[in-house]
Protein backbone atom coordinates (compact mmCIF):
# COMPACT_ATOMS: atom_id res chain seq x y z
CA UNK A 1 0.00 0.00 0.00
CA UNK A 2 1.39 3.32 -0.74
CA UNK A 3 1.08 6.07 2.42
CA UNK A 4 1.37 9.64 1.42
CA UNK A 5 2.63 10.94 4.95
CA UNK A 6 1.79 15.60 5.26
CA UNK A 7 2.08 17.60 8.10
CA UNK A 8 1.98 21.03 9.37
CA UNK A 9 -0.35 23.09 7.33
CA UNK A 10 -0.64 25.72 9.53
CA UNK A 11 -3.80 26.86 7.90
CA UNK A 12 -4.68 30.71 8.44
CA UNK A 13 -1.12 31.39 9.31
CA UNK A 14 -1.45 35.66 9.19
CA UNK A 15 1.60 36.14 7.55
CA UNK A 16 1.47 33.79 4.69
CA UNK A 17 -1.85 33.29 4.61
CA UNK A 18 -2.67 32.12 0.45
CA UNK A 19 0.21 30.41 0.85
CA UNK A 20 -0.96 28.29 3.37
CA UNK A 21 -3.87 27.18 1.49
CA UNK A 22 -2.53 27.23 -1.73
CA UNK A 23 0.45 24.95 -0.83
CA UNK A 24 -1.40 22.40 1.13
CA UNK A 25 -4.29 21.89 -1.72
CA UNK A 26 -1.24 21.07 -3.82
CA UNK A 27 0.36 18.82 -1.24
CA UNK A 28 -2.85 17.23 -0.36
CA UNK A 29 -4.40 16.89 -3.75
CA UNK A 30 -1.47 14.80 -5.19
CA UNK A 31 -1.29 13.25 -2.27
CA UNK A 32 -5.25 11.95 -2.98
CA UNK A 33 -3.94 11.15 -6.66
CA UNK A 34 -0.80 8.92 -6.45
CA UNK A 35 -1.59 7.52 -2.73
CA UNK A 36 -4.02 4.52 -1.35
CA UNK A 37 -4.28 6.25 2.15
CA UNK A 38 -3.02 9.71 3.12
CA UNK A 39 -1.69 10.37 6.68
CA UNK A 40 -2.20 14.00 8.03
CA UNK A 41 0.47 14.44 11.74
CA UNK A 42 -1.23 17.44 12.87
CA UNK A 43 -0.80 21.44 12.48
CA UNK A 44 -3.29 21.42 9.57
CA UNK A 45 -4.09 24.52 11.65
CA UNK A 46 -2.60 27.20 12.89
CA UNK A 47 -4.87 28.41 15.61
CA UNK A 48 -7.14 26.44 18.19
CA UNK A 49 -10.23 28.40 17.36
CA UNK A 50 -9.85 28.92 13.28
CA UNK A 51 -12.20 31.64 12.08
CA UNK A 52 -15.19 31.08 9.46
CA UNK A 53 -13.68 32.13 6.87
CA UNK A 54 -10.53 29.72 7.57
CA UNK A 55 -12.79 26.60 8.25
CA UNK A 56 -14.97 27.34 5.33
CA UNK A 57 -11.86 27.47 2.99
CA UNK A 58 -9.99 24.08 5.06
CA UNK A 59 -13.75 22.54 4.21
CA UNK A 60 -12.87 22.94 0.31
CA UNK A 61 -9.93 21.96 0.71
CA UNK A 62 -10.28 18.62 2.62
CA UNK A 63 -13.56 17.97 0.57
CA UNK A 64 -11.30 16.86 -2.64
CA UNK A 65 -10.47 13.43 -1.26
CA UNK A 66 -14.03 12.73 -2.14
CA UNK A 67 -13.24 12.69 -5.56
CA UNK A 68 -11.63 9.79 -5.79
CA UNK A 69 -12.40 6.26 -6.17
CA UNK A 70 -10.48 4.76 -3.50
CA UNK A 71 -9.39 0.80 -2.85
CA UNK A 72 -8.30 0.91 0.52
CA UNK A 73 -11.64 0.55 3.09
CA UNK A 74 -11.34 1.15 7.09
CA UNK A 75 -12.25 -2.54 8.16
CA UNK A 76 -11.98 -1.96 12.06
CA UNK A 77 -12.20 1.27 14.23
CA UNK A 78 -11.89 1.12 18.13
CA UNK A 79 -11.26 4.87 19.99
CA UNK A 80 -10.29 4.58 24.05
CA UNK A 81 -12.85 7.22 24.27
CA UNK A 82 -15.81 5.65 22.55
CA UNK A 83 -15.71 8.33 19.46
CA UNK A 84 -16.99 6.74 16.10
CA UNK A 85 -16.28 7.13 12.51
CA UNK A 86 -18.11 9.13 10.12
CA UNK A 87 -15.50 9.62 7.10
CA UNK A 88 -15.66 7.54 3.95
CA UNK A 89 -12.00 8.19 2.97
CA UNK A 90 -9.28 6.68 3.96
CA UNK A 91 -7.15 10.53 5.44
CA UNK A 92 -6.25 9.97 8.91
CA UNK A 93 -5.10 12.90 10.95
CA UNK A 94 -4.23 13.37 14.80
CA UNK A 95 -4.36 17.15 16.13
CA UNK A 96 -1.28 19.44 17.02
CA UNK A 97 0.35 21.36 19.47
CA UNK A 98 -1.73 24.38 17.69
CA UNK A 99 -4.92 22.69 17.72
CA UNK A 100 -4.59 20.99 21.20
CA UNK A 101 -7.69 22.08 23.43
CA UNK A 102 -8.83 20.60 26.44
CA UNK A 103 -11.18 17.58 26.77
CA UNK A 104 -14.48 19.22 26.98
CA UNK A 105 -13.58 21.46 24.18
CA UNK A 106 -13.86 20.66 20.33
CA UNK A 107 -10.60 20.87 18.45
CA UNK A 108 -10.26 21.22 14.41
CA UNK A 109 -9.20 17.94 14.05
CA UNK A 110 -12.32 16.67 15.69
CA UNK A 111 -14.70 19.09 14.14
CA UNK A 112 -13.99 17.60 10.44
CA UNK A 113 -13.84 14.03 12.24
CA UNK A 114 -17.51 14.78 12.75
CA UNK A 115 -17.88 16.30 9.32
CA UNK A 116 -16.98 13.19 7.74
CA UNK A 117 -13.51 14.32 5.98
CA UNK A 118 -11.10 12.61 8.04
CA UNK A 119 -10.86 9.25 10.80
CA UNK A 120 -9.17 10.85 13.97
CA UNK A 121 -6.24 8.47 15.09
CA UNK A 122 -5.81 10.47 18.17
CA UNK A 123 -5.91 7.55 21.11
CA UNK A 124 -7.36 4.76 18.69
CA UNK A 125 -6.41 2.11 16.19
CA UNK A 126 -7.88 2.60 12.32
CA UNK A 127 -6.89 -0.73 10.28
CA UNK A 128 -7.52 -0.10 6.64
CA UNK A 129 -7.41 -2.95 3.67
CA UNK A 130 -6.53 -3.06 0.18
CA UNK A 131 -5.59 -6.47 -1.97
CA UNK A 132 -5.91 -8.31 1.21
CA UNK A 133 -3.19 -6.20 2.80
CA UNK A 134 -4.08 -4.59 6.01
CA UNK A 135 -2.31 -1.42 7.22
CA UNK A 136 -3.13 -0.07 11.01
CA UNK A 137 -2.90 2.75 12.35
CA UNK A 138 -2.38 4.55 15.94
CA UNK A 139 -1.83 7.75 17.27
CA UNK A 140 -1.31 10.45 20.03
CA UNK A 141 -1.50 14.04 19.62
CA UNK A 142 -0.10 16.73 20.57
CA UNK A 143 0.35 17.17 24.08
CA UNK A 144 2.71 19.49 26.28
CA UNK A 145 6.04 18.43 26.10
CA UNK A 146 7.06 17.22 29.64
CA UNK A 147 3.72 15.29 29.59
CA UNK A 148 4.96 13.62 25.69
CA UNK A 149 6.62 10.44 27.38
CA UNK A 150 4.14 10.02 30.31
CA UNK A 151 1.59 9.58 27.82
CA UNK A 152 2.91 7.70 25.65
CA UNK A 153 3.87 5.11 28.15
CA UNK A 154 0.03 5.34 29.79
CA UNK A 155 -1.45 4.82 26.19
CA UNK A 156 0.47 1.96 25.66
CA UNK A 157 0.07 1.37 21.80
CA UNK A 158 0.77 -2.34 20.85
CA UNK A 159 0.92 -3.64 17.04
CA UNK A 160 -2.12 -4.84 15.38
CA UNK A 161 -0.95 -8.70 14.54
CA UNK A 162 -1.41 -9.30 11.06
CA UNK A 163 -1.06 -5.60 9.65
CA UNK A 164 1.62 -3.28 8.60
CA UNK A 165 1.54 -1.03 12.02
CA UNK A 166 2.32 2.79 11.97
CA UNK A 167 2.67 5.05 15.39
CA UNK A 168 1.53 8.69 14.23
CA UNK A 169 2.66 11.07 17.15
CA UNK A 170 3.07 15.33 16.93
CA UNK A 171 5.82 16.22 19.72
CA UNK A 172 9.44 17.84 19.53
CA UNK A 173 12.22 15.39 19.71
CA UNK A 174 15.67 15.81 21.39
CA UNK A 175 17.03 13.96 18.17
CA UNK A 176 16.17 16.91 16.28
CA UNK A 177 15.51 20.01 18.58
CA UNK A 178 17.62 21.07 21.58
CA UNK A 179 15.93 19.98 24.62
CA UNK A 180 17.37 16.97 26.81
CA UNK A 181 14.07 16.49 28.65
CA UNK A 182 12.35 16.02 25.27
CA UNK A 183 11.25 12.77 24.41
CA UNK A 184 13.16 10.75 21.91
CA UNK A 185 13.46 7.70 20.09
CA UNK A 186 13.79 5.33 23.10
CA UNK A 187 10.62 6.96 24.41
CA UNK A 188 8.75 5.35 20.73
CA UNK A 189 6.18 2.17 21.60
CA UNK A 190 8.29 -0.80 20.48
CA UNK A 191 7.32 -3.59 17.09
CA UNK A 192 5.92 -0.59 14.96
CA UNK A 193 7.02 -0.98 11.29
CA UNK A 194 6.46 2.35 10.63
CA UNK A 195 7.00 5.88 12.72
CA UNK A 196 5.27 8.92 11.57
CA UNK A 197 5.69 12.68 13.37
CA UNK A 198 4.69 16.07 12.59
CA UNK A 199 5.60 19.27 14.30
CA UNK A 200 9.37 19.25 13.47
CA UNK A 201 9.19 21.58 10.70
CA UNK A 202 12.65 19.50 8.67
CA UNK A 203 12.01 16.83 6.66
CA UNK A 204 14.14 13.27 7.39
CA UNK A 205 13.95 9.91 6.59
CA UNK A 206 15.82 7.37 8.93
CA UNK A 207 16.05 3.73 9.15
CA UNK A 208 16.07 2.12 12.53
CA UNK A 209 18.20 -0.32 14.40
CA UNK A 210 15.25 -2.37 14.76
CA UNK A 211 14.45 -2.04 11.23
CA UNK A 212 11.67 0.04 11.41
CA UNK A 213 11.41 3.41 9.14
CA UNK A 214 10.75 6.82 10.59
CA UNK A 215 9.51 9.63 8.78
CA UNK A 216 9.26 13.53 9.85
CA UNK A 217 7.85 15.02 6.27
CA UNK A 218 8.37 18.74 7.43
CA UNK A 219 5.74 21.75 6.80
CA UNK A 220 4.50 22.88 3.58
CA UNK A 221 4.68 26.55 4.69
CA UNK A 222 7.14 28.75 5.55
CA UNK A 223 6.74 30.26 9.02
CA UNK A 224 9.58 30.61 11.39
CA UNK A 225 11.93 31.44 8.67
CA UNK A 226 15.10 29.72 9.44
CA UNK A 227 18.02 28.49 7.89
CA UNK A 228 16.49 25.38 7.54
CA UNK A 229 13.12 26.71 6.17
CA UNK A 230 15.26 26.90 3.01
CA UNK A 231 14.66 23.38 2.34
CA UNK A 232 11.84 22.34 -0.72
CA UNK A 233 8.26 21.62 0.82
CA UNK A 234 6.17 18.90 0.34
CA UNK A 235 5.15 15.55 1.14
CA UNK A 236 6.28 11.64 1.55
CA UNK A 237 5.04 8.76 0.09
CA UNK A 238 5.61 5.39 1.85
CA UNK A 239 5.60 1.81 -0.42
CA UNK A 240 4.87 -0.87 2.63
CA UNK A 241 6.06 -3.48 0.23
CA UNK A 242 9.31 -2.08 -0.82
CA UNK A 243 9.98 -0.05 2.09
CA UNK A 244 11.38 2.91 0.30
CA UNK A 245 10.08 6.32 0.86
CA UNK A 246 9.80 8.61 -1.53
CA UNK A 247 9.72 12.56 -1.49
CA UNK A 248 7.53 14.57 -3.60
CA UNK A 249 8.13 18.43 -3.94
CA UNK A 250 5.04 20.98 -4.66
CA UNK A 251 5.69 24.26 -5.58
CA UNK A 252 6.20 26.34 -3.06
CA UNK A 253 7.19 30.28 -2.29
CA UNK A 254 10.77 30.77 -2.53
CA UNK A 255 13.10 31.44 0.74
CA UNK A 256 16.61 32.41 1.01
CA UNK A 257 17.97 32.35 4.42
CA UNK A 258 22.03 34.19 4.09
CA UNK A 259 24.29 34.86 6.92
CA UNK A 260 26.59 38.12 6.05
CA UNK A 261 30.22 38.76 8.53
CA UNK A 262 31.15 41.61 8.90
CA UNK A 263 34.88 42.98 11.16
CA UNK A 264 34.46 46.42 12.35
CA UNK A 265 32.25 47.29 9.77
CA UNK A 266 30.18 51.22 9.53
CA UNK A 267 27.16 51.30 8.13
CA UNK A 268 27.34 51.77 4.77
CA UNK A 269 29.33 49.07 4.32
CA UNK A 270 26.96 46.70 6.20
CA UNK A 271 24.09 48.59 3.82
CA UNK A 272 25.80 47.85 0.92
CA UNK A 273 27.07 44.15 1.43
CA UNK A 274 23.05 43.60 2.59
CA UNK A 275 22.04 45.23 -0.73
CA UNK A 276 24.68 43.29 -3.46
CA UNK A 277 23.10 39.90 -1.02
CA UNK A 278 19.22 40.47 -1.79
CA UNK A 279 20.09 41.28 -5.62
CA UNK A 280 21.87 38.51 -6.08
CA UNK A 281 19.30 36.28 -4.82
CA UNK A 282 16.59 37.80 -6.91
CA UNK A 283 18.89 36.66 -10.04
CA UNK A 284 17.05 33.17 -9.24
CA UNK A 285 13.75 34.34 -10.64
CA UNK A 286 10.33 32.82 -9.45
CA UNK A 287 6.93 32.80 -10.24
CA UNK A 288 6.24 34.30 -6.48
CA UNK A 289 7.84 36.77 -4.71
CA UNK A 290 10.37 35.66 -2.50
CA UNK A 291 11.33 35.78 0.85
CA UNK A 292 14.93 36.20 2.13
CA UNK A 293 16.05 36.61 5.84
CA UNK A 294 19.43 37.98 6.05
CA UNK A 295 21.21 37.49 9.44
CA UNK A 296 23.74 39.63 9.87
CA UNK A 297 26.80 38.41 12.38
CA UNK A 298 30.20 39.97 13.65
CA UNK A 299 31.53 43.29 14.88
CA UNK A 300 30.68 46.87 13.51
CA UNK A 301 33.24 50.43 13.68
CA UNK A 302 33.97 52.03 16.94
CA UNK A 303 31.07 54.59 18.00
CA UNK A 304 28.07 51.91 16.60
CA UNK A 305 26.72 49.24 18.31
CA UNK A 306 23.82 47.09 17.44
CA UNK A 307 20.98 49.23 19.06
CA UNK A 308 21.87 52.18 16.75
CA UNK A 309 22.78 50.33 13.26
CA UNK A 310 19.48 51.33 11.08
CA UNK A 311 18.79 48.63 8.71
CA UNK A 312 15.32 49.32 8.57
CA UNK A 313 15.47 51.34 5.07
CA UNK A 314 16.45 47.72 3.46
CA UNK A 315 13.37 45.84 3.49
CA UNK A 316 11.47 49.00 2.27
CA UNK A 317 13.67 49.14 -0.32
CA UNK A 318 13.02 45.46 -1.99
CA UNK A 319 9.40 45.44 -0.34
CA UNK A 320 8.21 45.01 -4.20
CA UNK A 321 10.42 42.64 -5.21
CA UNK A 322 10.57 40.58 -2.20
CA UNK A 323 9.55 40.02 1.44
CA UNK A 324 12.85 40.54 3.34
CA UNK A 325 13.62 40.28 6.90
CA UNK A 326 17.01 41.31 8.64
CA UNK A 327 18.30 40.07 11.60
CA UNK A 328 21.04 41.70 13.45
CA UNK A 329 23.64 40.13 15.46
CA UNK A 330 26.69 42.60 15.42
CA UNK A 331 28.84 44.29 18.07
CA UNK A 332 31.32 46.98 18.47
CA UNK A 333 32.96 44.49 20.40
CA UNK A 334 31.22 41.50 21.43
CA UNK A 335 31.50 40.12 24.85
CA UNK A 336 32.51 36.62 23.55
CA UNK A 337 35.65 38.20 21.50
CA UNK A 338 36.84 39.70 25.52
CA UNK A 339 35.66 36.70 26.75
CA UNK A 340 37.55 34.92 24.33
CA UNK A 341 41.04 37.26 24.91
CA UNK A 342 40.77 36.92 28.57
CA UNK A 343 40.78 33.33 28.40
CA UNK A 344 43.62 32.65 25.85
CA UNK A 345 45.81 35.08 28.28
CA UNK A 346 44.70 32.83 31.28
CA UNK A 347 45.52 29.79 29.72
CA UNK A 348 49.00 31.47 28.45
CA UNK A 349 49.94 30.66 32.46
CA UNK A 350 50.48 34.39 33.03
CA UNK A 351 50.28 36.17 36.36
CA UNK A 352 47.55 38.57 36.62
CA UNK A 353 50.05 41.48 36.74
CA UNK A 354 51.60 39.89 33.22
CA UNK A 355 47.63 39.67 32.00
CA UNK A 356 46.96 43.51 32.87
CA UNK A 357 49.80 44.50 30.82
CA UNK A 358 49.03 42.55 28.07
CA UNK A 359 45.11 44.16 28.07
CA UNK A 360 46.86 47.57 28.44
CA UNK A 361 49.49 46.83 25.67
CA UNK A 362 46.14 45.95 23.51
CA UNK A 363 44.28 49.03 24.62
CA UNK A 364 46.87 51.05 24.22
CA UNK A 365 47.58 49.83 20.43
CA UNK A 366 44.08 50.41 19.60
CA UNK A 367 44.23 54.32 20.62
CA UNK A 368 47.23 54.76 18.05
CA UNK A 369 50.16 54.67 20.68
CA UNK A 370 53.49 53.31 19.92
CA UNK A 371 55.02 50.09 20.51
CA UNK A 372 58.18 51.70 22.20
CA UNK A 373 55.97 52.63 24.93
CA UNK A 374 57.02 51.22 28.58
CA UNK A 375 54.15 49.89 29.19
CA UNK A 376 55.60 47.85 32.07
CA UNK A 377 56.24 51.17 34.28
CA UNK A 378 52.56 52.82 32.75
CA UNK A 379 51.54 49.72 34.74
CA UNK A 380 53.13 49.95 37.65
CA UNK A 381 51.76 53.76 38.38
CA UNK A 382 48.44 52.66 37.72
CA UNK A 383 48.29 50.22 39.88
CA UNK A 384 50.42 52.42 43.11
CA UNK A 385 48.16 52.94 45.82
CA UNK A 386 47.76 56.42 46.99
CA UNK A 387 47.31 60.09 45.87
CA UNK A 388 48.54 61.21 42.49
CA UNK A 389 49.17 57.76 41.04
CA UNK A 390 47.02 57.91 38.30
CA UNK A 391 47.68 61.79 37.49
CA UNK A 392 51.06 60.50 36.97
CA UNK A 393 50.07 57.94 34.78
CA UNK A 394 48.23 59.88 32.86
CA UNK A 395 50.57 62.94 33.01
CA UNK A 396 53.17 59.64 30.93
CA UNK A 397 50.55 58.71 28.67
CA UNK A 398 50.44 62.06 27.37
CA UNK A 399 54.07 62.95 26.89
CA UNK A 400 54.09 59.79 24.52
Amino acid sequence: MKIAVLADFHLGYARFLDDSFEQAERAFSRACEEADLVVLLGDLFDSRTPKQEILARSFKLFRSARGKKWEAKLVSYDSKDGRKNYAEVPVVAIHGTHERRTKELVNPIELLEKAGFLVNAHIATAVFEKDGERVALQGMGGVPEEYAKSAIEALSPKPVSGAFNIFLFHQSMKEFLPGESLMGMEDLPKEFDLYLCGHIHTKTVQKLDSGAYFIIPGSTVITQMRKEDAESKGFFIFDTRSREAVFHEIQSRPFFYEELEFKQAGLEEVLAKARKSIEKLLEKKSEAKPVIKLKLKGTVAKGLSQSNLDVSSIPMEFENRAIVEVDKDLESETLKEKIDKLRSLRESKLSVRDMGIEVLKSKLKQYGFKSNVDVETLYSMLSEEGKGSADKALKRILEM
